[in-house]
């Protein structure tokens, strides 16, 4: 058997696998930001492919974000407005790293944790191709 037939047949496999253990398949996720705070939040965006139930996506900070507002700490809630997931944040950091739920609406927020206070809130709808 042809060494690139292995790769692809145990690939299909693994597909195949996280699809029954996991649920839906979306591929070729997309992000799209709708209302933003533009002094906290830059830009929102993956290069994931695929995912099951999250994908990574990437949350660009303004530069003035964790130096001028104080952010510490950015995290995710889902459309259900359970928390997803958070991070925290070091001064002058401008790209963080997050996980959004796939095919719903989710809210990125911004926190200052010196002070207790919600900085910025940013809600993004993540879709893509969903299989079952």
């Amino acid at each position: 058997m042809e060494y690139s037939t292995v790769w692809r047949r145990r690939l299909a496999l693994l597909s195949l696998a996280l699809l029954v253990c996991s649920g839906c398949l979306t591929v070729s996720p997309t992000v799209s930001p709708q209302s933003s705070d533009p002094t906290v939040f830059a830009n929102v965006s993956t290069t994931d492919h695929w995912g099951t139930s999250s994908i990574d996506a990437s949350v660009t900070l303004t530069p003035t974000a964790t130096t001028e507002r104080g952010v510490t700490k950015v995290g995710v809630i889902s459309e259900s407005g359970e928390s997803f997931y958070t991070t925290t944040v070091d001064t002058g950091q401008t790209d963080v790293s997050v996980v959004l739920p796939t095919n719903q609406t989710a809210q990125i927020y911004a926190v200052n944790t010196v002070n207790g206070t919600v900085v910025a809130r940013q809600n993004v709808t993540v879709g893509g191709s969903t299989y079952p």
